[in-house]
């Protein structure tokens, strides 16, 4: 089952199993009337929450006891619907939906098997914290390769959500702790890579997809060596989702072309694309094919 991305204060929702009404309906392309629009959903979403406009395609609900949701960016959904408007009704419900689960399970416990690890653009995490100002940190991450980078989240049952500095001292943690856990707690909740990834025979490529955290496979660097030297070292990797991971043999403009082009149209239909970078591997890391 996917699981929509909470990013605390900043997040967008992606993938739930709901379909409503709005598909009927007519979504403004205005920003500001979409996000009026988008507004008024919320709150017959969250009848406890009067859900305002707090800035360009932002959103920020508070409760009469003064409990706020944080601010909430539109930018996703609102990038998505202008270049799928035949689902962009589906984007907003998955968003709003996905926002009520949210609110309900923050008041949860937390507990040290729900942390995890997932990959995500760096200027997308920037732009994030940015968003939520300043005060306590919200969100941890660290370089990985091209404009990507690992954060640690907390996984509940349908919904993830970045882990910020009140989460760390709830589970005892410190920031290298964090990554650690996360990193060990992923690592148990994978298949082996030997057996979701075959060598893939000449001028094809293939693809880890049916996992949440597909794309997150890429921090066990070591665990690809061996596809690497079968492939003579012309390992590349792409992540147009977070849930799909596609690897193939890199040796010929040819198909690096072909991975490419396949990868970008996954993204493009996705609610929610992660990376058009191509990645290979190296015995020191992963470098950007440019």
């Amino acid at each position: 089952m996917h699981r929509p991305c909470f990013l605390g204060a900043f997040m967008f929702l992606v993938f739930t199993c709901f379909v409503t009404e709005l598909g009927a309906q007519s979504v403004p392309r205005d920003e500001e009337a979409f996000t009026a629009f988008v507004a008024k959903r919320l709150t017959r979403e969250l009848p406890g929450f009067t859900i305002q406009s707090a800035g360009k395609l932002t959103l920020e609900g508070r409760r009469s006891d003064g409990e706020s949701t944080g601010q909430l960016s539109l930018d996703r959904v609102y990038a998505f619907c202008n270049r799928d408007a035949r689902r962009c009704s589906d984007a907003i419900e998955h968003y709003v939906k996905g926002m009520g689960e949210w609110v309900q399970e923050r008041s949860r416990p937390i507990e040290k098997s729900m942390v995890r690890l997932v990959i995500r653009q760096q200027s997308y995490v920037d732009q994030a914290k940015q968003q939520m100002g300043s005060g306590p940190p919200a969100i941890y991450s660290r370089p990985i390769a091209a404009d990507l980078a690992v954060v640690p989240v907390l996984d509940f049952s349908r919904s993830i959500r970045f882990i910020g500095e009140k989460d760390l001292q709830r589970l005892g943690l410190d920031i290298s702790g964090l990554f650690e856990l996360g990193e060990q707690n992923l690592r148990a909740s994978f298949r082996p890579l030997r057996e979701v990834a075959q060598t893939p025979v000449a001028n094809s490529f293939g693809r880890i997809s049916g996992e949440e955290y597909a794309s997150s496979r890429i921090i066990f660097h070591s665990e690809w060596k061996e596809l690497a030297e079968k492939l003579n070292q012309q390992l590349v990797v792409m992540l147009p989702a977070p849930d799909l991971l596609l690897f193939g043999d890199g040796s010929t403009p040819a198909s690096l072309d072909a991975l490419r082009t396949f990868g970008m149209e996954a993204a493009r239909r996705s609610q929610k694309p992660l990376s058009p970078a191509l990645l290979r591997w190296t015995s020191s890391g992963w470098e950007q094919v440019r």
